[in-house]
């Protein structure tokens, strides 16, 4: 692992020191946006998006891909297929399908942290299908697919479950001890993109995921949140129906322990929530109802929690940095210790919730 943080630490000094050629705008074509497909034969396909101005005013916007057997020459073959130089100074994301991911990103990872052109807010990102596919539909929400990637990914970290995400945090992740990275997952849907849940990654190979439900918990998990919306099923009697729950402030405490040289957790969660929606047969001005909805919402969080966590030591990744906990607190902190020891590692999850307001009722 300190081989990694060496070669890391030397790469960043590379950029440092070195000197950005210039390049004259109208000479050269700005991606916007990578996609990268692993092909049945092994090939990998790429496929680049970048606009074209036009004298009206109006931006549309091109593709080109290659095929090739490694990922370093296919910017060389799509050159041959573009009438300007391709340049990454305004490319915002980087895609991977299923199976290009499983094999290992780092290769590309690699290439744009060294490349002085592409800054640390890059997004990237595992998609559900063909990213070649991805970026070619034309799409009803934006022209620019990439605009609308990047508009999507925001969003959804701003207001809804997504954790914080960009080439940054992955880099940090991959090269920490004790923490695994991990990525959005977005699919094509029509003539929309939608947001399919989170990648999780075993260095920098895909090795599972988690729903765009579970990711309300997971964005909790990771580093407390202010946003979020949480669907609660409920029944009463015989009444059924769901309520809806906005997550105005969660945060999550880490306690560990040793038990025969053997690191235990307590996870405590806190979520303070206000009810934006609800069924018609529940009147809200009775407070056991208020309680119902809360003390339903705790249980499934709780529940939630407790899979996803399970499901980490199954998988045997660490995005929520349990090891990077021990590492922290420990003087002569064993890392591969600690990965044998993970996955039967005892990990108990505790919820507390208290709903605040009833927001927004319908």
């Amino acid at each position: 692992m300190m081989k990694k943080k060496s070669i890391f630490l030397a790469s960043i000094l590379i950029l440092l020191a070195g000197c950005v050629p210039k390049q004259i705008i109208d000479e050269v074509q700005l991606i916007h946006a990578i996609g990268f497909d692993e092909l049945p034969n092994r090939n990998i396909k790429g496929t680049i998006t970048y606009p074209i101005f036009e004298a009206d005013g109006n931006v549309r916007v091109e593709t080109l891909s290659a095929v090739s057997h490694t990922s370093r020459f296919l910017r060389s073959k799509l050159n041959t297929k573009s009438p300007k130089t391709l340049t990454t100074g305004q490319l915002r994301i980087v895609l991977f399908n299923y199976n290009f991911a499983q094999k290992g990103i780092l290769d590309i990872v690699n290439s744009l942290y060294r490349d002085p052109n592409v800054g640390n807010r890059l997004y990237l990102s595992v998609v559900d299908g063909s990213t070649h596919e991805l970026l070619t539909t034309k799409y009803t929400a934006a022209p620019l697919p990439s605009t609308y990637l990047m508009d999507l990914i925001e969003q959804n970290i701003e207001s809804e479950n997504l954790p914080k995400t960009n080439l940054h945090v992955f880099l940090y992740s991959y090269y920490g001890e004790g923490i695994d990275p991990f990525l959005p997952i977005v699919k094509t849907e029509k003539n929309a993109m939608k947001l399919e849940g989170i990648a999780l990654f075993k260095d920098d190979k895909y090795a599972g995921k988690i729903s765009h439900i579970e990711s309300f918990v997971f964005k909790v998990l990771v580093d407390g949140s202010k946003t979020g919306n949480y669907e609660v099923e409920l029944k009463k009697g015989k009444q059924k129906g769901h309520a809806v729950v906005r997550n105005i402030k969660g945060t999550t405490s880490y306690k560990v322990r040793k038990v025969n040289g053997v690191p235990e957790f307590d996870v405590k969660l806190k979520i303070l929530g206000e009810i934006h929606e609800y069924p018609p047969w529940l009147n809200l001005e009775e407070k056991t109802n208020i309680d119902l909805i809360e003390n339903t919402f705790k249980k499934q969080i709780n529940k939630d929690a407790k899979r996803i966590i399970t499901k980490f030591q199954k998988l045997n990744v660490d995005p929520l940095g349990f090891g990077d906990q021990v590492r922290r607190r420990e003087r002569n902190w064993n890392f591969k210790r600690f990965q044998e020891q993970y996955p039967d590692m005892k990990i108990t999850v505790s919820t507390e919730v208290e709903i605040v307001e009833s927001g927004v009722i319908e």
